[in-house]
């Protein structure tokens, strides 16, 4: 359920679908597209998850080795779930960003009040996002395993890293199941 429910995060906000007109046509065409949809969002929530989270629960199962401190035994599953639950906080900005018809390169000193007020919410908010993402990892690592605070550090430096990285390949793969769902 989590790879399914981080693929949908991950194709929903990747682009605009309905001015994609992805869901549009015959009946159908539409059912095909929905089943299309679900089958790429379980493969890059798939992807998603285990290429982000494996490594780092690898790295945190060793540095709870090393130390001689107790690692709980399905630490990659818990993280795993926690990973998932952290694409909560994203969904209201993502969703306003994308969806809401604002044509954000052109908010500027004449544009209304309530739009300049949103576009400086957004403009704060999204950037903190990932390392609010990180804070719900390192509680997860907290609550899970008995590693002192100076593993943590170091596991959590190594996930913001890890998680650049397996980010931009990620986007790599939403492209290419986008192309499917359109063509």
């Amino acid at each position: 359920m989590a790879f399914l429910f981080v693929g949908c995060f991950d194709l929903l906000f990747y682009e605009n679908l309905a001015e994609q007109s992805v869901f549009s046509g015959s009946p159908g065409r539409v059912f095909f597209r929905i089943v299309l949809f679900l089958i790429l969002s379980f493969v890059v929530g798939a992807i998603d998850v285990i290429f982000t989270i494996c490594p780092l629960a690898d790295f945190l199962q060793m540095i709870g080795r090393r130390s001689e401190k107790y690692v709980h035994k399905r630490i990659s599953v818990i993280l795993m779930k926690s990973y998932a639950i952290s694409h909560v906080l994203f969904i209201i900005p993502y969703a306003v960003a994308l969806y809401s018809g604002v044509d954000w390169t052109q908010v500027g000193p004449v544009s209304a009040q309530q739009i300049r007020m949103l576009y400086a919410a957004l403009a704060t908010l999204m950037p903190i996002l990932p390392f609010i993402q990180l804070g719900v990892l390192y509680r997860t690592i907290s609550i899970r395993t008995r590693i002192q605070p100076f593993g943590k550090l170091i596991l959590i430096c190594a996930a913001y890293f890890w998680m650049q990285l397996s980010g931009s390949v990620v986007v790599f793969v939403e492209g290419l199941a986008y192309s499917l769902l359109l063509g």
